[in-house]
């Protein structure tokens, strides 16, 4: 029982805490998912020491720094030639910085080092164009991102949920032995449902057919991305990501969906909108 009210109050200060972050204020947005995705790093970072892997730590997050700063300069239309140069120059300097670490496996430790980077702030750094976007201009559009985190978390529960109660053949038995066809179906008709339910009563641009697509990448892109995270831990041998949300893990954990799926649904309204 304690456990259960742990992750229930860390889950809802977690949705809070999204939701503000969101609606209030383009800036508050862009701080806030520019330290989810530092946190992020560091899980990453820190798991990927457990299978001997050793990531250029510092270069790292310079890196992330430098490449997220050039997605907040471009959604608020600022200068950014001297962030994406510096973001190259990062890149680079990571090679030569592992000719002095002296560590096993070199080039494994610099492809970890800036997968982590594509792999969370590329991601995190695009929710700044879906809510301030470049696909419209001078238009902040908070219900866009919104959107996409409730979709995403209807998935999660109902997947589970439907998954627990009918679950019997499993969908991806290697990687997640938990999960089953039962409850990615039940998420497919929640994510549904809950599209038909954003169309009516969310002011955006989209039409109809664009919230079933939305929906439908956040049920199959989404669950790819869940998958992938559970690779990750496998390999790691980790349970959780890390332990900054009781209950819930670390926000690797949290946010395992939208780290693949937010670059589709981006790629998707850029190519409808624009």
């Amino acid at each position: 029982m304690k456990n259960i009210t742990i992750r229930t109050i860390t889950g809802a200060v977690y949705v809070l805490g999204v939701i503000l972050a969101i609606v209030f204020d383009p800036i508050i947005l862009a701080v806030f998912f520019g330290l989810i995705a530092l946190i992020a790093l560091y899980e990453f970072y820190n798991n990927t020491k457990i299978s001997k892997i050793s990531p250029s730590t510092i270069p790292g997050y310079l890196l992330a720094l430098a490449t997220y700063s050039w997605f907040i300069l471009k959604a608020f239309q600022l200068e950014t030639k001297y962030s994406i140069i510096i973001s190259l120059l990062l890149c680079f300097t990571i090679f030569i910085v592992e000719l002095f670490r002296k560590k096993d496996n070199p080039f494994t430790n610099i492809a970890y080092t800036i997968l982590g980077v594509i792999y969370i702030v590329i991601p995190m750094g695009l929710t700044n164009f879906i809510v301030n976007p470049l696909l419209l201009p001078n238009r902040f559009i908070p219900m866009l991102l919104l959107s996409v985190f409730i979709l995403a978390w209807c998935n999660d529960t109902f997947a589970y949920l439907v998954g627990i109660k009918f679950g019997k053949r499993r969908l991806f038995e290697r990687i997640s032995p938990k999960k089953s066809w039962e409850g990615f179906f039940g998420g497919v008709v929640a994510v549904q449902i809950a599209s038909i339910v954003l169309y009516k009563l969310a002011n955006t641009p989209l039409e109809f057919f664009d919230w079933m697509i939305l929906g439908a990448i956040i049920c199959i892109i989404g669950t790819f991305g869940d998958l992938v995270e559970s690779m990750f831990k496998r390999q790691a041998g980790v349970k959780d990501s890390g332990k900054i949300l009781p209950g819930h893990g670390g926000i690797l954990d949290r946010f395992d969906i939208l780290f693949i799926t937010i670059p589709f649904i981006y790629s998707y309204l850029f190519l409808r909108l624009s």
